[in-house]
């Protein structure tokens, strides 16, 4: 009896070995999804369709808020992107990267306490708006100087908050300050220069927008899944560089 158990445990261990190394049905550049996130937390995470509404409602909610507290006008720059990914083995995923439009006030905040003030405003409204635990991204110390224009907060020119939404969600929502009176090395100037003349960006201003990746557009939700399947169980190759 143990024995037949046995035997009928070792030929199905066998099989699942088999079928894991051996090739899937399609060749690997049909995958729809990428190396970085399995299939099933893909399908748990939420569609562009879905998250969009909510960064749009958040955004619109910091720049009332914003305009309310300094009163600053905003203009917008761009439109929402939505662009597929390479899945990483030389073909292009059902996944997307998702960039929301950027708002940007034609002014900016030069006081330390100003620029506190609007980033606790900012942060109340992101947890709120269940863009998790918002955290200021700046680095203290020599490392600062080129990202931020400065050795501590205080002296700094570039401030950034970012919240990220759930685990069902990709990617953060960023709010930045840009006050060039603080750049102690020409970089922010110089960068914020370059934004002037390829995307029309004010030359000093608070900003807010959102960055998501590896995200499925809800028209392609079932075929994702249909395709996917057949790569479920067989042990991925080595992915190819990251623009094949």
């Amino acid at each position: 009896m143990f024995a037949a158990v046995a035997a009928v445990a070792t030929t199905l261990g066998t099989a699942a070995l088999i079928q894991v190394f051996a090739p899937p049905a399609q060749p690997w550049v049909y995958f729809p999804g990428v190396p970085q996130v399995s299939t099933d937390q893909v399908l748990k995470n939420e569609t562009v369709e879905e998250l969009s509404p909510r960064v749009d409602a958040a955004m619109a909610q910091i720049r009332a808020a914003i305009t309310a507290e300094f009163g600053f006008e905003w203009v917008k720059k761009g439109e929402d992107e939505v662009i597929r990914e390479s899945n990483r083995f030389r073909g292009t995923s059902l996944l997307n990267t998702y960039d929301s439009a950027t708002w940007q006030t034609t002014q900016t905040l030069r006081s330390e306490a100003d620029k506190k003030k609007a980033v606790a405003i900012v942060t109340k409204i992101m947890v709120e708006r269940g863009f998790g635990t918002p955290e200021l991204q700046n680095i203290a110390g020599p490392d600062g100087l080129p990202e931020f224009g400065g050795f501590t907060l205080a002296t700094q020119g570039r401030w950034v908050l970012a919240g990220e939404p759930p685990e069902v969600s990709r990617g953060s929502l960023q709010f930045t300050i840009l006050d060039l009176s603080q750049d102690r090395t020409g970089s922010l100037a110089a960068r914020s220069a370059q934004g002037v003349a390829a995307y029309g960006w004010e030359p000093e201003y608070l900003s807010i927008a959102y960055h998501g990746d590896f995200m499925l557009r809800e028209a392609d939700r079932a075929e994702f899944e249909r395709r996917a399947e057949i790569y479920r169980g067989h042990i991925q190759p080595v992915p190819g560089r990251n623009t094949d």
